[in-house]
């Protein structure tokens, strides 16, 4: 049943790329290897187009993207308020998005629980969802940063007192010969429900071609190709493989 299904995706798929050729306007983050160049980078090769490539900091890429400077990006967390401008092509690649608090090993104080929170300095990439309570919670002192490696670089200079980190990041600060021994872990630990998508513009040309892009993904999905794409990366990271989508 699956080799059936595989085939009429690939048939499909074939006879979309024939009917459309075109050039993607794709917008990447301006660190040079996240989960989301590889994933992107899968979807042109099996689209079969052109791109055109940008390189941005996170939150002007997710503003490009709103406002239709580009067509597409991958590595984000699904929001009501970003489907005004943003189509998530389904199925996500990521079931989880997985965060971690970073704090200096010196830190004496703990944070064993949410409300140890609301007297440290946060720092947090900018324009970048997390999960909803500390997303919408105004109590909270978030220091809005471009990327991870500046958070870590604040963390140790005692600018900010924990960093909310990916797996990536997680792995950064704790292996990253550039900051060796200086940061641990907190204890506390949330809920990790929020799925991670590639997004369209609602203002681009390929939004009406979003049905075709959907069944190419599942058909990667279906495939495996998406998977191993996914366990490459980790494991080239050297970060333990996060539950994706099945």
């Amino acid at each position: 049943m699956r080799v059936v299904l595989l085939l009429a995706l690939c048939l499909l798929l074939n006879t979309a790329t024939a009917e459309s050729r075109s050039t993607w306007r794709v917008a990447y983050s301006t660190k040079q290897h996240l989960l989301s160049h590889d994933v992107m980078n899968l979807l042109v090769k099996e689209a079969r187009v052109e791109s055109i490539n940008c390189y941005l900091p996170f939150a002007r890429r997710l503003r490009s993207l709103q406002t239709g400077q580009v067509d597409i990006t991958a590595g984000l967390i699904k929001t009501k308020q970003r489907e005004q401008d943003i189509y998530f092509l389904e199925p996500a690649y990521l079931n989880t998005a997985r965060h971690y608090f970073v704090m200096r090993k010196s830190e004496l104080r703990s944070l064993n629980q949410y409300s140890d929170l609301y007297p440290m300095r946060v720092g947090v990439k900018l324009g970048a969802k997390h999960f909803e309570r500390f997303d919408q919670d105004p109590k909270l002192y978030k220091v809005k940063l471009n990327n991870q490696s500046e958070c870590l670089n604040m963390l140790e200079r005692k600018r900010v007192d924990v960093c909310l980190a990916g797996e990536t990041g997680r792995h950064k600060a704790l292996n990253s010969t550039t900051w060796a021994g200086k940061f641990k872990i907190a204890k506390f630990e949330v809920p990790y429900d929020s799925k991670v998508y590639i997004g369209i513009s609602r203002q681009s040309s390929l939004y009406p071609k979003r049905a075709k892009l959907e069944h190419l993904l599942n058909y990667l999905q279906h495939s495996g190709k998406l998977s191993a794409t996914i366990e490459n990366y980790y494991h080239s990271q050297q970060i333990p493989v996060p539950v994706m989508t099945n």
